[in-house]
């Protein structure tokens, strides 16, 4: 089943599949007027327009999509060898068809896709189309939210909201250093950050015997699912809290979808870093206090 882009007064309201369509303009969520764009397409038109809505309704037809396809001896042979193929692909999200629909709108609505639909956003994620659009989705939402953050708490120091005055007037004679320091390094410390999270999710998702897919579908996760959290970074004080909580829970929604695998596996996969770390902690604490007793 195609999903459609669906656009009015030039903003994006999202991605849906025939049927979610229909109901809505049944219902009233979506009118006539309202842009419609599917893959093939070569330009937006109006829903009204689109043969799918157009066309009278068909006869039911079975659940499966029946495919033929030829095998190399068949065709030799004269006859065709039938498959069945009920895979639908992802149609992607809105940032990989900003061509389409423009940098910013492709941008916002991606966003809002994943912090208030975030089931759907990873349904229509593609699953392995590559490490540079999220990358680059990660990096753009990344870098602003921790300069921003870093903004913040620099306005917070120069007022002496975090110390004394002399740490305020600290604060205003390292602006330009530590700016130039938070510019340059972000942008790595995200990169870095991505990668390393996927690969450590990756291979938690794999003990697990939750990864049906390859390590390009945990980063896309990963990617997408942090870069979108790193919104909440925008928060003065506690914006870094929110956007930790909020991906950790995106994770654990896009490793199910993604990798088709149960909640449960998910769930463990994003919290058994946590638990191996913690295990370690406990364990040094006791080995110390065990050497320390020992010596007395």
């Amino acid at each position: 089943m195609a999903m459609i882009h669906i656009s009015r007064s030039g903003g994006t309201l999202g991605v849906f599949d025939e049927a979610r369509v229909r109901e809505g303009l049944r219902t009233g969520e979506f009118i006539e007027t309202d842009l419609g764009w599917t893959e093939g397409m070569p330009t937006w038109r109006p829903l009204s327009e689109l043969e799918t809505f157009t066309a009278a309704a068909p006869a039911p037809t079975p659940p499966p999509q029946m495919a033929m396809v030829e095998s190399p001896a068949s065709t030799a042979a004269g006859a065709a060898t039938p498959e069945v193929s009920s895979v639908v692909q992802p149609s992607g999200l809105p940032w990989e068809h900003r061509e389409q629909l423009g940098f910013v709108n492709a941008l916002f609505a991606t966003i809002g896709m994943f912090l208030t639909r975030p089931a759907e956003a990873f349904t229509v994620m593609k699953r392995d189309a590559g490490l540079l659009d999220p990358l680059l989705y990660a990096l753009i939402i990344g870098t602003a939210g921790g300069v921003i953050s870093f903004g913040f708490s620099l306005m917070m120091s120069s007022f002496g909201m975090l110390g004394g005055a002399d740490s305020a007037l600290g604060a205003m004679l390292g602006m330009g250093l530590g700016s130039f320091f938070v510019l340059f390094l972000t942008p790595i410390f995200v990169v870095l950050g991505t990668f390393i999270g996927a690969g450590i999710l990756h291979v938690c998702l794999m003990v697990l015997g939750g990864a049906n897919r390859s390590f390009e579908t945990t980063f896309r996760v990963v990617a997408y699912g942090g870069g979108s959290a790193n919104v909440f970074q925008l928060v003065p004080v506690c914006g870094g809290m929110i956007a930790g909580v909020t991906a950790l829970v995106l994770y654990c929604i896009g490793l199910a979808r993604a990798h088709e695998t149960s909640t449960g596996r998910a769930v463990g996969a994003v919290l058994l870093p946590a638990v191996v770390c913690c295990g370690g902690i406990i364990l040094f604490a006791i080995t110390i206090s065990g050497m320390a007793a020992l010596g007395q």
